[in-house]
């Protein structure tokens, strides 16, 4: 007797959004891995196909080696607490790419993600990764009818996807020595590439985390140059959620940002308002803890190190549990963080440009850490860490961050990790 075979089972709602998300997911991270191609005009060309209706009361584009995704963080808060609809794109995420395009301070939904990234698939244009993302975020931003449009820029500034928007506020908030491969050998030289930022007749912030000179070449490069004084940190709260001098920096940029949008764009903001939100304002990754005694802080490269031990400063000793991009240097990573360890861990994040843990376990030696172990799995890396029974601070990469939350089970985790680019594209 023949028996039916048993007929294939629907697929639900549900796993269609998780297939059609995986799929938006391979075809932008398969841009990635073409790697980087600077310029404006595929950009433009997205821009003026994508034919957006709803224009913000405010765009703000902000540059920086450091610092950018923690001023977002605190001028958004700030405007949402004065009541407006804010959007804003950052880069990179820890565990999934909705992180990337935030409305009032939640995540885009895997839904809202995929039906953007179809929306610009639609105009057939051979994008970057990152001006694929760009173009996700200025959709969403126009369908959400957000009243303030926050960009972070990816890399550099004057090329950067993100600076083919129109914007009514420009920030830089620092330079250091960062992406030499592609911005330049020089503080100088970098600060020119940020600065490319700059609109004609556009306010631009200078934010405190450049020396005076470099924010006077700057300067002299658009002539509304408003810098970020001691006294916009002195009127910065006391008590911040995200803790550290340097966040302080990036909470001053922020209130002078607050109080330009409400000059000269006309946005109503109290005072009270800027008081609450920086106070408030908190970003995954930023000196972290997200279990007991288990820290995790986005420091990857020498001047967030300094940063970073600057927070650190009369605190407790900890185990160190570093992974870093190959870009980086090592010595000049872990040197302001030795004073701060007694142990140090050297691991490797799963993507292709990390050191090998025996190399960073080879300079801190050379360094003096007191005591280097090598694991390269990240995962037991952490679980080695913990077994000693103090505080454990995981840092060096963003990438490693996202490793060790999704490790600990965050069910949030997309399903294709991110890879960095790992050269310029042709």
């Amino acid at each position: 007797m023949l028996v039916d075979a048993p007929k294939p089972k629907s697929m639900s709602e549900a796993d269609l959004l998780d297939a059609g998300y995986a799929q938006a997911l391979a075809q932008l991270f398969a841009a990635r891995r073409s790697g980087i191609d600077f310029g404006l005009d595929r950009m433009r060309d997205c821009l003026q196909g994508l034919a957006l209706q709803h224009k913000p009361m405010a765009v703000v584009q902000i540059a920086g080696t450091n610092g950018k995704g923690s001023t977002s963080a605190f001028l958004a808060q700030v405007l949402q607490t004065a009541g407006y609809r804010v959007g804003v794109f950052s880069s990179p995420h820890l565990l999934t790419i909705c992180e990337r395009f935030r409305i009032d301070g939640k995540n885009v939904s895997r839904e809202g993600f995929v039906e953007a990234h179809k929306a610009i698939e639609a105009l057939g244009a051979n994008l970057t990764f990152f001006e694929h993302s760009t173009g996700i975020a200025a959709w969403l931003f126009d369908e959400a009818k957000v009243d303030v449009a926050i960009y972070e820029v990816g890399l550099g500034g004057r090329l950067d996807s993100t600076t083919a928007i129109p914007s009514t506020l420009s920030i830089v908030t620092g330079i250091g020595l960062d992406h030499c491969e592609f911005l330049g050998d020089s503080l100088e030289e970098i600060a020119l590439e940020k600065a490319g930022i700059f609109r004609p007749g556009v306010p631009a912030i200078l934010g405190l985390s450049a020396s005076a000179s470099i924010r006077s070449l700057m300067a002299t490069k658009t002539e509304r140059a408003l810098w970020v004084e001691t006294e916009h940190l002195e009127a910065v709260p006391a008590a911040l959620a995200m803790r550290g001098p340097h966040q302080r920096r990036n909470a001053a940029c922020a209130l002078l940002a607050a109080r330009t949008l409400r000059d000269e764009q006309g946005l109503v903001v109290a005072d009270s308002d800027i008081a609450t939100g920086l106070a408030t304002a908190t970003l995954a990754g930023r000196m972290e803890e997200v279990e007991p005694k288990l820290w995790i802080d986005g420091a990857h490269n020498p001047q967030a190190a300094h940063a970073l031990a600057e927070l650190l400063e009369g605190g407790p000793t900890m185990a160190l549990v570093v992974g870093l991009s190959n870009t980086k240097d090592i010595g000049e990573f872990l040197a302001p963080l030795l004073p701060h360890t007694h142990r140090l861990i050297a691991t490797e994040g799963r993507g292709d440009r990390a050191y090998p843990a025996r190399q960073i376990a080879k300079e801190a030696a050379t360094l003096g850490f007191p005591i280097v172990e090598v694991e390269t799995n990240s995962a037991k890396a952490v679980a080695r860490a913990r077994t000693l029974g103090c505080d454990v601070l995981v840092t060096g990469s963003l990438l490693l961050l996202g490793e060790v939350l999704s490790d600990l089970g965050n069910p949030e985790a997309d399903p294709i990790v991110l890879t960095d680019p790992s050269k310029a594209r042709g």
